[in-house]
């Protein structure tokens, strides 16, 4: 018959919420300084106030739908918002070199392919060839596993947009899995928190 002290441990092992050094972790890994419906209700112009210069664009669910390889018209509206703001768009996608200049050239935008998310090479040599310092940088994208956590790698600010459709190939709705893993282990809590726009909270990260 297990004990007291033992169900008591068997408990705080299952219950993430009693391991606060497990939960510092996950947030600081996984989660993004903001949760936004979609790109579009960013405040750009906010953000160039801020002192950001380079947006990066993440493609697949936030800016089209997963495979294409041109931009619509709804990806040509976040491009133009964020140009009218002065700020610089930069697609970085882990797609090949191919379909990366193939959807960033029918924007008229730049773009950084084979990104390697979470990887932050190939993130970081581009902004450093711009001379921009990575916490004038901020990240857009879908996906806690390449996105965010590249972002977070980087000390780059980083807002999660809602998934543009529910539709995905299967490698990316097994990294949904892990996603829901993650949130249950960093707070449901403090996850929603984050969908309370305070734009403030992008210039209190670590800067690089």
């Amino acid at each position: 018959m297990a004990t007291a002290e033992q169900n008591n441990r068997e408990e705080n092992n299952l219950n993430p919420r009693k391991n606060s050094r497990l939960i510092r972790t996950v947030q600081a890994h996984f989660y993004p300084d903001l949760i936004v419906s979609s790109p579009e209700v960013i405040d750009y112009e906010r953000l160039k106030s801020m002192g950001f210069q380079v947006i990066l664009l993440d493609v697949d669910n936030t800016l089209v739908l997963h495979g294409s390889h041109e931009g619509d018209a709804f990806a040509r509206a976040i491009v133009t918002k964020v140009e009218q703001a002065g700020l610089i768009p930069v697609i970085a996608s882990n797609a090949r070199e191919h379909r990366a200049r193939s959807f960033a050239d029918s924007l008229g935008v730049e773009f950084i392919s084979q990104a390697k998310k979470p990887g932050i090479e190939a993130i970081c040599q581009d902004l450093t060839k711009r001379s921009c310092a990575y916490h004038n940088a901020l990240m857009v994208g879908d996906q806690l596993l390449t996105d965010v956590w590249a972002a977070r790698k980087a000390k780059i600010p980083v807002i999660l947009t809602e998934k543009r459709s529910p539709h995905e190939i299967i490698t990316v709705k097994m990294k949904r899995v892990i996603e829901r893993l993650i949130r249950l282990l960093g707070g449901k809590d403090d996850w929603e928190m984050l969908k309370v726009i305070d734009y403030d909270v992008l210039m209190r990260r670590p800067r690089s």
